[in-house]
């Protein structure tokens, strides 16, 4: 009997030391807290594909979180899909001429700096009246037809994870860059819409393909607020649409759900949805960690919360990091939508969290 206690006891404790800790991501076989922002783009929709990618502008990106102590930067990829993946008509062929090799390298880049990356597939831009027909045709296409997506997962996605899943730079794949701005129950008057029963099934059938391809592999979606995410919010449609229960009755396939959640939050939401108000648990989202992956910080503060504690709260709050909008890129005067003092904004808050919490923050 007291070889059994004693065994008994060996698989509890060894069992609470793999258990993922709370308000972390499981990254690299350590719990980290997501302590950076976002780079989202350098060249809109052309980081990646045909043409030059401005490797100087992410080494300067890179070297500049680095230096402020950050662990994570999310990257758009497709983005529109004007220049990457490829396709014939309606349908995707490849992943385009130099878009493995392209990420290969800003990936190789950012573990150079050991910045982890969250790598965005699509935004609601696809759909974007003004990018034409023969953009938003195909994009339109692509999300109401499962067979039109599963040409997309067979000649680009899955090439795109079996050659780069493995790379140690990468935190997670993400679908979805607030797709709801593109869907009949939200959308915004500037984009084309489909239902968000289209958006739901593309993202269960795209990341069950991830999880078949890497089974190691996080996969997330980025969603515009919390009215995509909790049925208490104020708003006709709001839901959880991106529940396991939801996506797999929206696709049917069982390993098609989510990792783990991210929300972004900007000043319209109003306290009601903001998760500098509230913590993690109050928005009732079962298990799963959720990231705080798009959000400005202010010179000022934000209804009663100065901007110098906005990544305290996200972490005092259980929330598992905190990604700024975004990195001032090469021509740094830049100021449209006050992206450039946002991020300037974020890097003394980035370099405090850091020496605050090394043990949650720094990339073994």
């Amino acid at each position: 009997m007291k070889f059994l206690l004693t065994n008994a006891l060996i698989l509890i404790v060894s069992s609470s030391i793999f258990a993922q800790e709370k308000g972390k991501i499981r990254y690299n076989n350590q719990d980290l807290w997501l302590n950076g922002g976002n780079v989202a783009w350098v060249n809109f929709a052309r980081d990646i594909g045909p043409g030059n990618t401005r490797m100087d502008a992410f080494e300067d990106m890179f070297r500049n979180v680095s230096e402020h102590g950050g662990n994570a930067m999310r990257l758009w990829l497709h983005t529109t899909g004007a220049v990457s993946p490829e396709f014939d008509g309606f349908e995707v062929t490849g992943p385009g001429e130099g878009t493995i090799e392209d990420l290969r390298s800003i990936l190789d880049k950012a573990w150079e700096y050991k910045v982890g990356m969250v790598l965005c597939l699509w935004s609601f831009d696809m759909l974007r009246a003004r990018n034409g027909e023969l953009i938003t045709d195909r994009a339109k296409a692509l999300l109401e037809s499962s067979v039109l997506t599963q040409r997309y997962i067979d000649n680009a996605l899955i090439p795109m994870v079996e050659a780069l899943g493995d790379h140690p730079a990468i935190i997670a794949w993400e679908i979805f860059n607030e797709p709801e701005g593109m869907s009949n129950e939200f959308g915004w008057e500037f984009n084309r819409h489909v239902p968000m029963s289209a958006i739901q099934r593309f993202i269960n059938q795209t990341t069950g393909a991830i999880h078949r391809t890497d089974p190691d592999a996080m996969v997330s979606n980025g969603a515009w607020s919390f009215r995509a995410l909790w049925e208490g919010a104020e708003h006709p449609h709001a839901k959880n649409y991106y529940s396991d229960e939801e996506l797999i009755a929206a696709g049917g396939d069982s390993l098609g759900t989510l990792d783990f959640y991210m929300v972004h939050y900007y000043s319209w939401a109003g306290t009601e949805l903001s998760p500098f108000h509230h913590p993690k648990d109050y928005w009732g989202l079962d298990d799963k960690e959720l990231v705080v992956a798009e959000f400005g910080v202010p010179d000022d503060d934000l209804f009663g919360v100065p901007g110098e504690e906005h990544y305290q709260r996200l972490y005092d709050g259980g929330y598992a990091g905190a990604l700024s909008w975004q990195w001032v890129d090469w021509y740094s005067n830049r100021t449209q939508g006050g992206h450039a003092q946002s991020w300037l904004n974020s890097l003394p808050l980035i370099k405090e969290m850091h020496e605050k919490y090394p043990g949650a923050t720094t990339i073994k």
